[in-house]
């Protein structure tokens, strides 16, 4: 058969139209990233979401449908053979079509640059993805794009039941993610692995900013918490201190007695 992207045919000396010497009753084999993409501006699209249910990045996978498995199973090998990671071939629900994608996200980076040369219909959306990936724009600026191509007829129409909203580069929205991730697990270390009690936590305090009590003094009275343990209560070195049950505790509020408190007075302020 002739394997040429109908969207492409409406370009003079289209870049991205597969040429072919005739008809054949084989599918061809992939030989070159401007078949790709000539195939990608007719049957693919560039699907997002945001990750983790989470506000801070989003996440882009290249996609590609197709009735016939073979031609998508040659697809898939040619992706393969040029370091590309592709998901495994599934059937769509309908029952009437195949769908291959990849997700990876410098498999998708590597797609974008080398296909963009040959787009004709998604180039702008594809760039615009490549600018995400590289850190250069916003989710919500990416997202933008993409409804300008909806609203030109270029870009297929995915409606959603919960509108994204990602003010973040993905750089940006990586690094929050990283934090809460690292804020999670020192909080699970401090529910289950921290020595210091939120009872000696408010007694040490006390001691020191009301009744006068020296370090050394509490270094003597309390003999399971180190020297450092106990200046991490009082607000020096670190300023957090980790406490049974609770979790991390900012100290810098000395006016603070209430280690529950002083968890969530940090948690306003993050």
């Amino acid at each position: 058969m002739l394997y040429l992207s109908g969207s492409c045919l409406s370009c003079s000396n289209n870049p991205c139209s597969l040429s072919s010497s005739g008809h054949s009753f084989d599918v061809p084999k992939y030989q070159s990233w401007r078949q790709v993409a000539g195939y990608f501006d007719g049957d693919g699209t560039i699907a997002t979401s945001d990750i983790s249910n989470r506000p801070y990045k989003l996440s882009l996978s290249l996609v590609f449908v197709d009735q016939s498995a073979d031609q998508i199973a040659n697809l898939r090998d040619f992706l393969n053979n040029h370091g590309v990671r592709t998901s495994r071939i599934l059937g769509r629900s309908d029952g009437n079509a195949y769908e291959l994608a990849v997700s990876e996200f410098y498999s998708v980076k590597r797609m974008l640059r080398r296909m963009i040369p040959y787009l004709c219909k998604k180039e702008i959306e594809a760039r615009a993805a490549l600018a995400y990936c590289m850190g250069k724009i916003t989710g919500n600026q990416l997202l933008a794009v993409f409804q300008a191509e909806v609203d030109a007829g270029r870009r297929e129409r995915h409606p959603r039941q919960v509108a994204l909203d990602v003010p973040y580069t993905r750089l940006e929205g990586g690094k929050m993610m990283r934090r809460l991730r690292n804020r999670r697990i020192r909080d699970a270390m401090g529910k289950y692995r921290a020595k210091l009690t939120p009872e000696d936590f408010m007694n040490i305090r006390v001691k020191y900013f009301e009744k006068g009590k020296r370090v050394c003094d509490l270094v003597r009275e309390y003999p399971k918490y180190s020297r450092e343990s106990i200046r991490r209560i009082l607000g020096k070195g670190r300023r957090y201190i980790l406490v049974k049950g609770i979790g991390r505790v900012d100290t810098t509020d000395t006016t603070i007695r209430d280690a529950f408190r002083a968890h969530f007075r940090a948690e306003e302020w993050r």
